[in-house]
This record gives structure tokens, sequence and C-alpha cells, in this order.
């Protein structure tokens, strides 16, 4: 089993395809909502992204 890896990213949405390739996963669209926490798990591969320290979104 592989560590839990971990990505800092600075915008509510991302999109995870494990890597792509024969080893990935379909792209999924993915939405921290910062209100509840500060991150969010694909699904599939279990990749945590974590809005970067600092980093306030913004609604409309």
């Amino acid at each position: 089993m592989k560590p839990e890896e971990i990505i800092e990213v600075e915008t509510a949405s991302v999109a995870c395809d494990g890597d792509g390739g024969a080893a990935g996963h379909p792209r999924v669209f993915l939405t921290i909502q910062q209100e509840h926490s500060n991150e969010v798990v694909c699904p599939y591969c279990s990749r945590h992204y974590v809005l970067k320290e600092g980093v306030q979104l913004h609604g409309h």
C-alpha cells in the first residue's frame, strides 16, 4: 500500500485522474468546501487536496 498523497492547492476546484495512464482512474472534479474543512479527498485514489495555508476562498 502506498502512503497517502497530500497536494496543496490554491483554488477550491481541483481535478484528479490518479496520474492518468493505465495506473490512473477517470478524471473527477472535486470542490473544497472551506466552511466544512480545508481539504477534499479523491474517492478513487484517496489523494488529499489541501488548501494552502493563508488562502481564503471567496464566494460570488
